[in-house]
């Protein structure tokens, strides 16, 4: 590996707002990523040229005792991935590997890591690679801020494809995930985060966003997974609220997949097949403009989390979360199709364009376009 000018279009747009001093090490096939993370200075990047990479792999950031193919743990370090008209970017596990690529600070602890500026890294960012096959995550960030991951493919990976968690005013656009058993995109006790422009496709959850705020999701695809777009607030976590999110503008269709979850303990292994958008728990998100089609449990659901769960009053007070819904409003969307061929999972009547359990404080529809609904007329409260 070298240092040199970078010569290749796609890679140069991004590298021009590099700072001056900053280097751009160009790792070539059959030479070590990890190797030019390892050489970098904050504000450098590591520009990855086509063919495939079996790195020999390192501790993971979360979890020392996983392998990680590459680890990124200095602010400020950009991943490029630069593919030609014949190859692809490609970080493959060798085996045995649980992360493909990992940016977090030393010894980042996401309990404290959100009030804790110490812990943080700025500045990440991953573009143009395909990600495929690890046993954990593909792309995994902790504890960043102001992050990218953008055009990238994460294909096949375990759990999840892309999973920025306990991070901050991030950017996640233009991404193919696939395959996963877990999620496709997650966002996982975050604030301030885009997604956008995402396609993911035969996953278990295509999309999530999990105990966050302020997240939008919009203009994304989510078809042929287990559920489509999850929102959810859920306990035990170091967050225990989920508020203020907006998903809107996406084409919900077909996620009729079965169930692939592998970890039963995992609330996505209580995701009816057949989930168009499922706001469960949730404050204050706003459900709007969406295309939900033919997805076989439900298009667009609202509900209480102990409800879902069939949990006792006893069990339920101990979560530590408020499992009512509040104050969401699901407004013009179009959502027809749904509920044809519901999960055994769900109680028949849920079987519907859009379906609310009646829980919670404020929530409401207005100028959606469907044909059946739970309760019946006049049971969804219109917006005032």
């Amino acid at each position: 590996m070298r240092t040199c000018s970078v010569v290749f279009a796609a890679a140069s747009l991004l590298l021009l707002s590099a700072p001056a001093a900053a280097k751009n090490w160009v790792v070539h096939p059959g030479q070590s990523i990890q190797a030019a993370v390892d050489q970098a200075a904050s504000g450098d990047s590591i520009v990855v040229l086509a063919g495939t990479y079996h790195e020999p792999g390192v501790p993971c950031p979360s979890d020392a005792s996983h392998t990680c193919a590459v680890v990124v743990s200095k602010p400020g370090i950009s991943l490029v991935g630069v593919p030609n008209h014949k190859r692809a970017v490609i970080l493959e596990n060798p085996g045995g590997q649980n992360q493909g690529i990992a940016i977090a600070a030393p010894g980042a602890n996401g309990a404290t890591c959100l009030d804790d500026d110490a812990q943080r890294l700025s500045g990440a960012s991953v573009t143009g690679f395909t990600v495929n096959g690890f046993g954990g995550e593909g792309i995994f960030l902790l504890c960043v801020d102001r992050f990218a991951v953008r055009f990238n493919q994460t294909n096949d990976n375990v759990e999840y494809g892309i999973f920025p968690s306990h991070s901050t005013r991030g950017s996640v656009a233009f991404n193919l995930a696939t395959g996963s058993n877990d999620t496709g995109i997650y966002i996982g006790q975050s604030r301030s985060v885009h997604v956008d422009h995402n396609v993911a496709r035969g996953n278990v959850s295509g999309f999530e966003i999990e105990n966050c705020s302020d997240v939008r999701l919009d203009h994304n695809v989510a078809t042929g997974n287990t559920g489509g777009i999850l929102s959810f607030t859920l306990p035990f976590l170091d967050v225990n609220q989920n508020t203020a999110n907006r998903i809107d503008h996406n084409w919900v269709q077909g996620n009729n997949k079965p169930n692939t979850c592998v970890d039963p303990a995992d609330a996505v292994c209580g995701v009816p097949q057949g989930t168009g958008i499922l706001a469960l728990a949730v404050d204050e998100n706003r459900v709007d403009h969406n295309l939900v089609l033919n997805n076989d449990s439900y298009g667009i659901a609202v509900a209480n989390f102990c409800i879902a769960q069939g949990l006792s009053d006893d069990v339920c007070a101990a979560l530590g979360i408020d499992p009512d819904p509040d104050r969401n409003q699901v407004d013009h969307n179009a959502v027809f199709g749904n509920g044809k061929h519901p999960s055994p999972l769900i109680q028949p009547v849920f079987a519907v364009d859009l379906a609310w359990d009646g829980s919670g404080a404020g929530n409401c529809w207005d100028k959606n376009a469907f044909d059946t609904q739970f309760p019946p007329p006049p049971g969804l409260p219109t917006c005032h």
